[in-house]
Parts: structure tokens; sequence; C-alpha cells
């Protein structure tokens, strides 16, 4: 369990679990036009269904606050899904990242008072929860600002 804080000083004690199926209502529910944006046009089912890790931050209400979807290949088909370790490599050949310690995230959505606190505190759970896990990626379009 963790407390999150909004910049408006609302106060929100929540915890990490893995995403269910009944879950899908309520994430699409947090899905804003800007997410469609940044990650694409996504079918919710078939993300989760390929998803190997799928998290989810509830309050203390057992509300959905936030979600995050992990897959062990890049999106927007900057490379094949077999083959984008050879692309990263010509971008950077110093990051030792491979299909064992190197997942990306396909999608973000939260509560928007709460959004910053709760990515966070996903990343976090998600890097306590798997211990080979050295590297997430966000891989976003050269136009996207992601507004920080």
């Amino acid at each position: 369990m963790s407390i999150l804080t909004s910049p408006r000083g609302k106060v929100e004690v929540v915890h990490c679990r893995r995403t269910e199926s009944q879950d899908i209502y309520c994430i699409k529910n947090l899905m804003r036009k800007f997410t469609q944006k940044l990650f694409g046009r996504l079918n919710i089912i078939y993300l989760l269904e390929k998803a190997n890790l799928a998290v989810t931050l509830c309050n203390d209400k057992e509300e959905i606050m936030a979600h995050a979807t992990f897959v062990d290949y890049p999106n927007w088909n900057v490379a094949e899904q077999d083959n984008w370790v050879s692309v990263f490599r010509e971008l950077d050949h110093e990051i030792p990242c491979t299909p064992l310690n190197t997942l990306f995230m396909h999608l973000f959505v939260a509560v928007d008072e709460f959004s910053i606190g709760c990515c966070k505190e996903i990343i976090r759970s998600v890097f306590k929860a798997v211990p080979e896990l050295h590297f997430i990626f966000l891989i976003v379009p050269s136009y996207m600002s992601l507004g920080l």
C-alpha cells in the first residue's frame, strides 16, 4: 500500500494488483483522446490477452485509479516483434536490453488528477514484482509531447 497526493492535496491510499478481465470497463472509461494519440487505437481485450504483464492500481475502496499493460516487444511497429533487439542496438549499442530483461509499455491510463503518482507507483511495483526486469520502454510518435 502506498499513499498518493494529487497536486490539489487530495490523498488516496492505493495498492497494485494484476489486471482482471472485469477491469476492462473501468480501463476503457479512463481512456481519453490523448491516450489514443499516444498509444494508437487499441483493442483492450486483445492487448490484455497478449500482455506479459498487466497491472491495475486501486484505491482503498477498490476503485480503479490506473492501469498499465506491458508487452515484450515495441509498439507503433518500430521493429519486427522478434527483431527489435537489433534495431535498439543500432540506436545505442551500450544498452544491454534483451527480450528477457525488457518490457514495453503499450498502454497507460489513470485518473487525471493522480496520473503522475499512479505511473510512478505502477513502475515501482512492476520492478519489484519482476526482479529480472531492467528496462521499461515507452515508445511514442515523435510528434507527441508527454506534457511533462
